[in-house]
């Protein structure tokens, strides 16, 4: 892990409510930070990373509305495998360095000099799966640092210690919405307070990494992202694959109203690609948990409590090598449809029309789906404007536009839209334009800023700073930075929010960029 050298962070009372409840996090999970290094690999790191699913583990059993930990948990041991399927090479790799620096420590001064660049000798020699394997342990790290901080916070002081983190910028008001939720005894509520958390951990956190994942080295990025994808094993029992989902169909018309469609065992999306990402999980693997833990709860318990390293070994790709080639070789299936209607061409920008709330059908919601996700295959970035109550415009480019309904199968109440990453100068300007407009608090972002510009990874490596914009009409606008300390890169997020609602609303005009959905 890169460390900074910069002088100590300022405190602030939020970065001290912040360390405060990581510090507990890190006790609970019995995890020491400083010996928590992903670019290490995973041999180095394999305590922590069982400790780190035990610790969600425990916080399903002892508290069942803490239904994202408990899913955590559950699908840990694919993850795991995963880790040690892709570190297999590059730790060896690191060990044969280590035994080398050993051997050649009393020899000429040259080669000690040479195996002290650390950095380059090991990119020189675990390659692009050591890429890998440090980008996947560090988006473990990433997720605890941010989603072990809240349910500390909720279990150590309820509903008022969430609040706190959100008065203190710390988390946006649709996440302390999720916790209200998960507070009431109302099962469909809890359900819909967890889906956030998960929606967080997929957009907020990780997203950045698999984008980086996909665009590494081309095209070995995509290359290994799609093998990822084809090789994927749902942990959580019923949930099925993405490839099992959304198999690519390959068709050809023969007439005006008939095509031939060949199914295959390949995959029709890419899981480092957010729209495909979020879509599997949205429609197979997050309610096929809701339902297994609802339905089977004796039997969730009973696999949770199972320690993760007894889980793992049938996830390992050498265990599933061989139902991996029969699935290549029988999933094939060829029939006669109906020829669709010529799908109307996309274009470069996308707009939206929140002057009054929109209804599932302004905005093109499909049956049985409670999100829309527009995108760029090659993460390029778009114009997105929103049309605000009050003759108020919000535009800009993005890379990544969400719309979803917090609550099952209701109007939307979410818009999220992605700026593209920068370094701490671009997301100053970036806030610093926004400010003016919007009415951000100007001397909260440069207390933000001189901080960021000396946190270390000793502090931490992942956080979020909400700031809130002036209201417009009934859309709250909040604008928060993910903060990746250890690449010095930054995030900003416009985030809307308000109360849905079934009125009568003009539809939503808008033109989608390349691959508006999976």
């Amino acid at each position: 892990m890169t460390q900074h050298v910069a002088a100590a962070a300022p405190s602030t009372p939020a970065s001290a409510l912040r360390r405060h409840w990581l510090e507990r996090a890190f006790q609970r999970a019995r995890i020491d930070p400083s010996h928590w290094d992903p670019a290490l690999g995973v041999d180095v790191n394999r305590r922590t990373i069982e400790r780190v699913y035990d610790y969600y583990g425990r916080l399903y059993l002892e508290h069942p509305e803490l239904e994202w930990a408990g899913m955590a948990n559950m699908i840990g041991p694919s993850f795991y495998a995963g880790f040690l399927d892709i570190g297999f090479v590059p730790d060896r790799m690191r060990r044969l360095l280590a035994v080398l620096r050993r051997l050649f420590r009393t020899a000429r001064r040259r080669i000690r000099r040479l195996f002290r660049r650390e950095a380059l000798i090991d990119e020189l020699l675990v390659g692009d799966l050591g890429f890998f394997e440090t980008t996947f342990l560090t988006m473990q790290r990433k997720i605890f640092e941010d989603q072990a901080l809240m349910h500390e916070a909720y279990l150590g002081g309820g509903l008022d210690a969430v609040r706190a983190l959100g008065a203190a910028g710390i988390i946006d008001s649709a996440t302390v919405q999720a916790w209200e939720q998960i507070k009431a005894e109302d099962a469909t509520r809890v359900n819909e307070g967890n889906r956030t958390l998960l929606y967080r951990e997929q957009h907020d956190i990780i997203d950045r990494f698999y984008a980086d994942m996909r665009e590494h080295a081309p095209p070995a990025g995509r290359v290994f992202t799609y093998m990822l994808t084809l090789a994927g094993s749902p942990a959580v029992p019923g949930a099925k694959s993405y490839c099992d989902v959304f198999p690519l169909i390959l068709r050809m018309p023969i007439s005006r109203r008939a095509r031939i469609a060949l199914g295959t065992p390949l995959a029709a999306g890419n899981l480092a690609l957010f729209a495909n990402r979020w879509q599997l999980i949205d429609e197979d693997t997050l309610p096929v948990y809701e339902r297994f833990i609802a339905e089977k709860a004796a039997e969730a318990r009973a696999l949770i409590e199972r320690p993760i390293d007894r889980r793992a070994g049938r996830f390992r790709l050498l265990r599933r090598s061989g139902r991996i080639v029969l699935a290549a070789l029988t999933h094939w299936r060829l029939w006669l449809e109906a020829a669709s209607a010529k799908r109307v061409a996309v274009g470069d920008a996308v707009t939206f029309d929140l002057r009054t709330p929109p209804t599932r059908a302004d905005v093109g919601l499909e049956e049985e789906r409670d999100s829309r996700v527009w995108t760029s295959l090659r993460r390029r970035p778009f114009r997105v404007t929103v049309s605000l109550p009050g003759e108020r415009v919000f535009s800009t480019e993005a890379v990544l536009a969400v719309l979803l309904s917090q609550e099952s199968d209701a109007n939307p109440s979410r818009l999220t839209v992605k700026l593209p990453e920068a370094d701490l100068e671009g997301a100053l300007e970036a806030l610093a334009g926004l400010a003016r407009e919007w009415r951000l608090d100007e001397d909260a972002i440069a207390s933000w800023a001189a901080r960021a510009a000396s946190a270390t990874t000793e502090s931490h490596v992942y956080s979020t700073r909400v700031f809130a914009a002036q209201p417009a009409g009934f859309v709250r606008l909040e604008l928060q930075v993910e903060h990746h300390v250890e690449q010095d890169r930054y995030v900003v997020d416009a985030l809307f929010s308000w109360a849905a609602r079934d009125p009568s609303t003009p539809r939503i005009s808008s033109v989608s960029p390349s691959a508006p959905r999976p």
